[in-house]
C-alpha cells in the first residue's frame, strides 16, 4: 500500500515539473516575441536561444531565433536556424515560411542561385503566395545578372590574354627584325671597311702641308753641288761628242741612253 502511494507521489511531481518546464519554455517564447516586437533584437535572440536550449526540437523556437538573427544581419546564423526549423515541421505553412525566410538570407548574402532554389521550395507549399513569387523574380534577375557579368569578365579576360599574346608576338617579331637589320648593317659596314682598307690613300691628292710630303719633296730635291757637277759633266760630254764628230778617223763609241752618273 505504501509503495502504491509513493508511486502516485512520484508521478505527481513529474507532472508538476513537466507543467512547470512547459510553462517556462512558453514564457521564454512569449518574452522573446515581446522583445522582437519592440525591435530589441539582441534581447530577443538571447531569450530564443534559452528557449532552444530547453526545447531543441521545437519549430517555433528555431524559427523565431532565425528571425531575430536575421534582423541583426547575422545571415549565416539565421539560415542555419531556418534550415533546422523546416526539418522540424510537416505543416505546409511553416514549411513555406521557413523556406521563404531562408531564401531572404541567401539573397541578402548575395547568393542568388540558392535564393531561387529556396523560393521555389517555398512555392511548393504555398503556390499562390505573391510575396514569395515577387522575391523569386528578383532572385532570378540577380542570378542572370551575375552570370552575365561573369561571362563578360571571362570574355574580357580572354581578350586581354589574346592582346597580351599578340603584343608579345609583335615584340618578338620586331626584335627579330631589328636583329636582322643590325646583322645586315654590320655586314655592310664590314665590307665597306674592307674596301676602305684596300683603298688606302689611293686617288688622294698630296697635301703640301703634310710632313711626309714635305720630307719626300726635300728628298727628291738635288743638292746644288751635285747639280753643278752634273752640268759640268754634261758640258764635257757635249765637248767630247763634238770632238768625235770632227775627227772622223777616230774610233766610234756607241751612244748610250743611260746616264754616266
Amino acid at each position: 500500500m505504501l509503495k502504491k502511494y509513493l508511486t502516485y507521489i512520484l508521478f505527481f511531481f513529474l507532472g508538476v515539473w513537466s507543467v512547470y518546464a512547459q510553462e517556462s519554455f512558453n514564457t521564454l517564447i512569449y518574452k522573446g516575441n515581446r522583445s522582437f516586437d519592440k525591435k530589441k533584437y539582441d534581447e530577443a535572440s538571447s531569450v530564443f536561444m534559452d528557449a532552444v536550449k530547453k526545447k531543441n526540437n521545437d519549430f517555433g523556437a528555431h524559427y523565431n531565433l532565425g528571425n531575430s538573427l536575421y534582423k541583426k544581419k547575422m545571415y549565416d546564423q539565421a539560415a542555419a536556424e531556418y534550415q533546422k526549423a523546416q526539418r522540424l515541421t510537416k505543416n505546409s505553412d511553416e514549411k513555406a515560411a521557413s523556406f521563404y525566410n531562408l531564401g531572404n538570407t541567401y539573397l541578402q548574402n548575395g547568393d542568388a542561385e540558392k535564393a531561387v532554389n529556396s523560393y521555389k521550395n517555398a512555392l511548393k507549399y504555398d503556390p499562390d503566395n505573391k510575396a514569395i513569387m515577387k522575391n523569386l523574380q528578383i532572385a532570378k534577375k540577380k542570378k542572370d545578372q551575375k552570370q552575365n557579368n561573369q561571362q563578360q569578365n571571362n570574355q574580357n579576360q580572354k581578350n586581354n590574354n589574346n592582346q597580351n599574346n599578340q603584343g608579345n608576338q609583335n615584340k618578338e617579331g620586331d626584335k627579330n627584325k631589328d636583329e636582322k637589320n643590325n646583322n645586315s648593317k654590320n655586314q655592310e659596314n664590314g665590307n665597306q671597311g674592307d674596301q676602305n682598307k684596300g683603298q688606302g690613300n689611293q686617288g688622294k691628292l698630296p697635301n703640301p702641308n703634310d710632313k711626309n710630303n714635305q720630307q719626300q719633296n726635300q728628298e727628291s730635291k738635288i743638292p746644288k753641288d751635285l747639280q753643278k757637277l752634273i752640268l759640268e759633266r754634261s758640258a764635257n760630254q757635249e765637248k767630247e761628242t763634238a770632238r768625235k764628230l770632227l775627227n772622223k778617223n777616230a774610233y766610234s763609241i756607241p751612244e748610250s741612253n743611260e746616264k754616266d752618273w
